[in-house]
């Protein structure tokens, strides 16, 4: 297993994120209906398929130009706050690589703090308010203590999807804190968070195409 994701590594990744969010664009808005407008399945579906269509226009060499190219793509294709916060996630980890043409798996890492802190920063949220950052973090966690081990890119990112997955999970034994789904209380509580679910597809977007790529090599 390439120890390395290049330009096409992630485009390739984006193009798999791109089909889960559609794979499960119901599943997310039956989880939104819940909790806010309905419309988190096609806010993931619609963005991540607009990044993708963009690819071919984009004549970024490095992979942080690429973020950052796909992060205005991103805000322009879904005007909504999950569209802006997924904008900010690329934005910000696309300037934590720029001008890197690989990314190696400490690269990751610190692309996903980025992205981490983004989030937290735009929508003032923390770890526990049921949001995006409920997967995200956990995820970005589990990777860096998975590389301490010496864990390959692979193992890596396989931990980082399953804490990411059982992060969204918590989720619905939380209260929602922030945008609409606040507005809820305590009837929030029994109910994944739909934003929490994206970030774990994210992940999983990830972790499928690097372990598909190990497992074919």
């Amino acid at each position: 297993m390439a120890e390395l994701l290049d330009k096409e590594d992630i485009i390739r990744i984006f193009e798999i994120i791109s089909r889960i969010m559609d794979e499960h664009k119901d599943e997310l808005c039956r989880l939104d209906a819940a909790l806010g407008d309905g419309d988190a399945g096609l806010t993931a579906s619609r963005g991540f398929k607009a990044v993708v269509d963009n690819f071919p226009n984009l004549r970024e060499e490095d992979i942080g130009g690429l973020l950052i190219q796909s992060s205005l793509v991103m805000g322009e294709a879904v005007a909504s706050t999950m569209g802006t916060l997924l904008a900010t996630a690329l934005m910000r980890g696309g300037k934590a690589v720029h001008g890197k043409r690989e990314l190696s798996g400490e690269d990751v890492i610190r692309m996903f703090e980025a992205m981490v802190q983004g989030i937290a920063d735009r929508g003032k949220a923390r770890v526990g308010d049921k949001t995006i950052l409920d997967s995200l973090a956990p995820a970005t966690e589990a990777m860096g203590a998975a590389r301490q081990r010496g864990a390959g890119l692979d193992q890596m990112l396989k931990e980082a999807a399953e804490a990411a997955k059982q992060g969204a999970e918590r989720t619905a034994s939380m209260q929602s804190r922030h945008g609409r789904a606040s507005r809820y209380l305590e009837r929030s509580i029994g109910h994944q968070d739909p934003g929490a679910t994206v970030g774990a597809l994210i992940v999983q977007g990830f972790a499928d195409y690097v372990n598909k790529t190990s497992s074919a090599q």
